[in-house]
């Protein structure tokens, strides 16, 4: 017994060594010609191997190096896809028992370069090439014995993508994006074949990336963690910079639904108002700091299906908030004497942060304001919390306070039809009342304006600034003077 067990095992050892002495034996670079003819002819796309065809023996793999790939229906932008070198290996033994036990897979080097034509088309379109008649002629029996035979099983223990580069240009629109040194470490990878479609497949995965830019966006250092089983993709440890302000996520994607179904949450704790201004509008109009609180549900789909599913909170809360170019108090003092004065421009900054205030679109603003533009606000406190449900926004605890004037808004946007649901802008008292108050009511692009009766002397022509031309201003029936209802009673202090 003793001896047939050391005979079995010299059998295996002489057919592994033989094996071996084979791979090593084969020059796999004079087959170049005919992989690339290969590709060709089964892909469309025209394969070039400049480098080197590589075996090694521990673990049993093949290396190819400087891959280049082309379209060669088009004139310029052929070439899609260069690969410094791609490297397979498997472990022998599992070969024996039918079983395809993949040590690794890595691809160094990748660069990726796709272009979208100003008819619409890809750089990586290709005529599907024909079926060779010989396949189509094939008998009806061997079509059915396919069927029937099973793949082998399949493992494969990791696979690494190090140091990648994605450029995208669409000439039409003339917009691009990068995507910069991109490493991808995936581990423990299954696949259970008795489950269907993304049910059956598992790993865990880690990425890094340098750096995404896409127009005047950047975002930098990128990692996170990613693991998939039964079609549900679990998010970890999302970080990124964007603005020198960290930010962290969380979240979930399920691939089981018809439609993906989305959960997110994400916080930037100091998000750096000043950078943001010189990076992104091109001009040093803020300063100061705000956090960021997000948490959505979604599916995802067209335009239309993510407004309608989209749930959750945003709030933004910052102290010492400075808008260079505006002088919010002077602008409030002026409700008094103004005849053209917007109580929107002030909305823009609660409902859109400090930043709503750039988007004003006042054809005169000093016309409007006296002068008030070219001094400075701060905020000593800008809070905006909204809570949506299937595409109603609820501005549910909205406001910001100067040293002198406090301003709150409330109501519910609805981001489905683009319309306000009873908007009201308020400057408040110290009872929490409003002295001054509007209502937008209408579309996002073409509002009415209700005005309460202590300022329909004074106010004639609102909510020009924000929204484009207001289509009017309706004045509310006369009330006789009562004890005042609070307009407002959220976390923003009277100063």
């Amino acid at each position: 017994m003793k001896k047939l067990l050391i005979g079995i095992v010299a059998l295996f050892a002489f057919i592994i060594i033989g094996l071996v002495i084979a791979i090593s034996m084969v020059n796999l670079n004079k087959y170049k010609p005919q992989i690339e003819q290969a590709v060709k002819e089964h892909s469309g796309y025209e394969l070039k191997i400049n480098g080197d065809i590589g075996t090694s023996f521990s673990p049993i793999g093949i290396s190819i190096e400087n891959v280049i790939v082309k379209n060669p229906e088009i004139k310029s932008k052929q070439e899609i896809m260069a690969l410094q070198k791609i490297g397979v290996a498997v472990e022998l033994m599992p070969l024996l028992s039918k079983e395809i036990k993949v040590k690794y897979i890595t691809l160094n080097n990748l660069s990726l370069d796709i272009t979208k034509f100003k008819n619409g088309k890809f750089n990586f379109e290709v005529t599907q090439p024909s079926t060779p008649k010989a396949e189509k002629e094939a008998p009806k029996q061997e079509k059915s014995e396919a069927k029937e035979s099973t793949l082998p099983k399949v493992n494969i223990s990791e696979v690494r993508l190090k140091n990648a580069n994605i450029n995208f240009e669409d000439l039409k629109t003339k917009s691009k994006a990068t995507v910069q040194d991109i490493n991808v470490a995936i581990d423990n990878i299954g696949y259970d074949a008795s489950k269907k479609g993304l049910n059956a497949l598992s790993f865990e995965a880690n990425t890094q990336i340098k750096a995404v830019i896409f127009n005047q966006y950047k975002i930098k250092d990128i990692s996170v963690d990613l693991d998939l089983k039964d079609a549900i993709a679990n998010l970890k440890n999302l970080k990124l910079t964007m603005y020198d302000s960290l930010a962290t996520a969380k979240g979930k994607l399920d691939l089981n639904k018809k439609v993906p179904y989305l959960e997110i949450e994400a916080d930037v704790p100091d998000f750096k108002l000043a950078n943001f201004s010189k990076e992104y509008i091109k001009k040093d109009i803020l300063s100061g700091s705000v956090s960021v609180h997000k948490k959505f549900t979604l599916s995802l789909g067209d335009m239309n299906t993510i407004k309608r599913t989209l749930n959750g909170v945003a709030i933004i809360d910052g102290k010492d908030v400075g808008i260079k170019g505006f002088d919010l108090d002077k602008i409030l003092s002026g409700y008094d004497k103004a005849k053209n004065v917007d109580l929107t421009d002030v909305g823009a900054s609660l409902v859109a942060g400090p930043l709503g205030f750039l988007l004003s679109k006042s054809s005169d603003m000093s016309g409007i304001y006296g002068g008030a533009n070219s001094g400075t606000t701060l905020l000593k406190h800008l809070h905006i919390e909204t809570k949506i449900a299937k595409g109603i926004a609820d501005l549910s605890d909205v406001a910001m306070a100067t040293g002198k004037n406090r301003v709150a808004i409330k109501g519910q946007l609805n981001l489905i039809n683009e319309r306000f649901l009873n908007v009201q802008l308020g400057v408040l008292e110290a009872n929490n009342c409003a002295k001054f108050s509007q209502t937008i009511e209408g579309t996002f692009s073409k509002p009415s304006v209700k005005v309460d009766e202590s300022m329909i002397s004074t106010v004639t022509n609102m909510a020009t600034s924000l929204f484009g031309k207001i289509s009017g201003v309706v004045a509310p029936a006369k009330k006789e003077n009562k004890k005042c209802s609070v307009f407002y009673n959220g976390v923003v202090k009277q100063p």
